[in-house]
């Protein structure tokens, strides 16, 4: 720990951007004095918005140094086919690699962990906020920095106890005598970080100028707010510094949070003659949430993402597209980058419900929805719409060839594309799951298109989205449900039952209304939100932390052998020679994808604090089994 304080106090670099936009255009400095920071206005604004830098940026293959890892690898959403890929280590459950290590594992982005960056980011507006008098500041000029500061500290905070538990409050620039700073307790560091939350809420503006988009908003903070207070509520966040066990939730500080939800969705129905209206997209509108035509930026299911693009210049959306989402004929090159790919699970695939006979759609684990996979039960047609907005199929169209020809996903047994990753050398000790991962990526990137189109991999632009309306909901009907216990209920200040914000986001794309059975029964409803939530934030970094907070880490992944997938294989001898991919049928066959370990034990609940600090300070206690 005093190395990390002292990487708060003494260790600062500012990093360089290399988006060309607006307020984001910024050059590197390093080695700033205190009248530089704090010489004027512009001057404090321009280190202020350093803190940006330190987001992470998930949507980014970020020139290999998150190691070909997308973040839908963490959990059980995905699988990759790359042999040497840096998320061994996460599923190895071992992120302290020796006594002694002084890190904890974590893939980074920019070179950097996502804790390390929160360090850096809560030391500078640490100094904003405890030195701001010494700008010569208008106090309207002084209410907009403060703002994105309590934002900025409050935002970084929480990305250091989701993963750490309860730490010291960190509300100063700490002296290198500031040794021995006890943890606080999971609350005690919530409680404190709502203190930032709320001045952020009252000193932020709604909205900001397009030159300006992209900066922290009032409902920003809001959602933020009612995140945070649902993550405080969950099982793992009831736990002391001693104990890891599931202890259910805190059901006040759950209505609470669905109180700060209904909020959010209070404020996104009264916004719509703002300049940037919030609220769901409808089912025409839904794939642009995932990718858009630019300009504008704002969509309106954004809440709060980095307004900063893959960059054109050096080719980072098209290696994010062909690393992570494609396979080597659609990305082209013999490397690492051209055969990895992040695979979706039959796990997360199952997630999706199907439509029965009586046109009602049903889990698949519900006889009524007539789900069994085989070829006489057509597995994959009749699925929740959204099934074929994230999951491309073999035999699908996708695109065309240079010369006008379709081209066709060969990933079932026998293709081409499937083949291929059973000898190359970059994938052969890996297993592929039968299913793409669609939701990011539009049919004109690929390869073959390129050379009509160079610009094909940027005719769509994709953000990070760290929260979105939808979200809000699914937030709202897990803190209501877990605070009253029923599915139907409602309180003062949250006049729409939990089962209500759910059917909201089915409707909105076409689904029908949850069974009355299931909204009656709790356990059947509380599966139903969790999956309702795995499918709408599906690839959007939710997961990993939910299964976490939810405590249901050893469950989903108690089988040897706990990532699944499909083999498709086609019913056809001769569909090598026939031309029309799609009209080929299948034979499925659930298969274990016996690479893909996931080694998570009790101690996985809570990243390890690294050893030597723990060694090093009397008062820093490790988390529980580490």
């Amino acid at each position: 720990m005093r190395k990390v304080l002292l990487y708060i106090c003494s260790v600062f670099i500012l990093g360089g951007m290399t988006s060309c936009e607006d307020f984001l255009d910024k050059r590197e400095d390093v080695g700033l004095t205190e009248d530089d920071i704090f010489r004027d206005y512009y001057s404090l604004r321009g280190f202020l918005d350093q803190s940006f830098n330190q987001l992470e940026n998930v949507m980014v293959m970020d020139n290999w140094e998150n190691g070909r890892a997308f973040v839908g690898l963490f959990a059980d959403e995905m699988a990759t086919t790359d042999n040497s890929s840096a998320v061994f280590t996460l599923h190895s459950g071992n992120w302290l690699s020796n006594a002694k290590s002084n890190k904890t594992f974590e893939i980074g982005n920019a070179g950097s962990t996502a804790i390390s960056r929160s360090y850096k980011a809560l030391r500078i507006n640490n100094r904003i906020i405890n030195d701001i008098d010494k700008a010569p500041l208008t106090p309207e000029q002084k209410n907009e920095i403060l703002g994105q500061a309590y934002f900025y500290r409050s935002w970084f905070y929480f990305q250091i106890i989701k993963r750490y538990g309860g730490m010291p409050i960190i509300d100063k620039v700490f002296e290198g005598g500031d040794d021995d700073i006890p943890r606080m307790t999971y609350h005690e560091s919530h409680d404190w970080m709502m203190e930032d939350i709320q001045k952020a809420i009252y000193m932020l503006p709604d909205s900001w100028d397009d030159p300006n988009y992209g900066r922290p908003t009032k409902i920003a903070a809001m959602a933020l707010k009612e995140w945070a207070q649902l993550f405080d509520a969950s099982p793992l966040m009831q736990n002391d510094l001693n104990s890891t066990e599931n202890k259910g939730y805190d059901t006040e500080r759950a209505k609470s949070a669905a109180k700060s939800a209904y909020e959010v969705i209070r404020y996104m129905d009264g916004s719509k003659s703002a300049p940037y209206p919030y609220g769901l997209a409808s089912k025409e509108e839904y794939t642009n949430v995932f990718y858009f035509k630019y300009p504008p930026v704002h969509q309106p299911e954004y809440i709060w993402v980095k307004r900063q693009f893959p960059n054109a210049a050096n080719q980072n959306q098209k290696r994010t597209i062909r690393t992570f989402w494609q396979y080597e004929d659609l990305a082209f090159g013999s490397g690492p980058d051209g055969n990895s790919m992040c695979c979706p699970s039959l796990n997360i695939v199952n997630m999706f419900d199907k439509k029965g006979a009586d046109g009602i759609y049903y889990p698949i684990d519900d006889p009524r929805s007539g789900y069994a996979l085989d070829y006489d039960h057509k597995p994959f047609e009749d699925r929740d719409p959204r099934f074929y907005n994230n999951i491309l199929l073999p035999g699908t169209t996708w695109g065309h060839y240079a010369d006008g020809r379709t081209y066709y996903i060969t990933t079932y047994k026998g293709g081409a594309a499937y083949q291929h990753m059973l000898t190359q050398k970059d994938c052969n000790k890996r297993m592929f799951t039968g299913f793409m991962c669609k939701k990011f990526m539009w049919p004109e990137c690929n390869q073959y298109l390129e050379k009509n189109n160079p610009n094909c991999w940027w005719d769509y632009r994709f953000l990070t989205i760290y929260i979105r309306a939808s979200q809000i909901y699914l937030d709202y009907a897990e803190a209501l449900f877990e605070g009253c216990g029923s599915a139907t209920a409602t309180i003062e200040g949250c006049p729409i039952s939990a089962a209500e914000a759910i059917n909201i986001l089915r409707r909105r794309i076409g689904l029908t209304d949850l069974p009355s059975d299931i909204v009656a029964d709790p356990d059947k409803f509380r599966a139903a939100y969790r999956r309702e939530r795995a499918v709408e934030l599906m690839f959007e970094n939710h997961r990993w932390w939910d299964i976490r907070r939810w405590m249901i880490l050893e469950e989903t992944f108690k089988d040897t052998y706990p990532i699944k997938g499909a083999l498709f294989t086609p019913r056809e001898s001769n569909h090598g020679s026939i031309t029309d991919k799609s009209t080929l049928t299948y034979d499925y066959e659930q298969i274990d994808i016996t690479p893909e370990v996931r080694s998570f034990t009790k101690k996985n609940y809570w990243y390890p604090l690294p050893q030597h600090d723990v060694d090093a300070l009397n008062n820093l206690q490790q988390n529980p089994y580490w």
